[in-house]
């Protein structure tokens, strides 16, 4: 049976369902989700966040600041906070991933100096929260996971586990990366026109 022609009093429209803003907006926020909960987790496993992740997240940030008439003010305002957070590595606050990562993300947010202020709060909150979980953790480092008690799908826990054991047992570094990706999820999905 061919097409139905349009003529026909008879005829039925066709049930074509055309791809919308709406659908693209709501894929390519799952792709930033997708790079913002793989940094997180790379924070946290490898305490390394890979160029790669921070250059993706610019490249899918820029069509949100396209759409938003405001591309030009968002580069200055990641330029901003790139020098800003240059400066906070060089006084050994911040890693290098994590200025770079976080400078990504800043990109993101609208560029207005609320949006901005709002991230870089919620960042600063975040990460004492995450901070505070590491504190904890090394009063609960003798505890420990036993690999091959683990179905196999999920003996990577118990690496990560104790690897976080060895690293707060040594004072080690905290994935200010996790409270980076939380508060950039959370400042950047209000903002994402529907």
């Amino acid at each position: 049976m061919g097409p139905v022609s349009a003529s026909r009093p008879d005829a039925q429209p066709l049930n074509v369902r055309r791809t919308t803003v709406s659908d693209l907006t709501q894929a390519w926020t799952g792709l930033i989700a997708a790079c913002l909960l793989y940094a997180a987790a790379c924070d946290i496993s490898v305490r390394l966040i890979p160029n790669r992740l921070s250059a993706a997240v610019i490249a899918l940030a820029l069509p949100f600041r396209l759409l938003d008439h405001d591309l030009l003010p968002g580069i200055a305002v990641t330029l901003v906070m790139f020098t800003v957070l240059t400066g906070a590595w060089l006084l050994r606050l911040i890693g290098g991933g994590d200025v770079k990562f976080w400078t990504a993300c800043s990109l993101l947010i609208p560029p207005s100096a609320a949006a901005q202020g709002l991230f870089s709060l919620r960042v600063i909150l975040c990460g004492g929260g995450v901070a505070l979980a590491y504190l904890t953790l090394r009063l609960l480092v003798r505890s420990t996971l036993p690999i091959a008690a683990l179905p196999r799908s999920r003996r990577w826990i118990a690496r990560v586990w104790r690897a976080e054991q060895w690293r707060a047992r040594r004072n080690g570094s905290i994935p200010y990366g996790v409270a980076i990706a939380l508060s950039a999820w959370v400042t950047f999905v209000p903002s994402v026109p529907h």
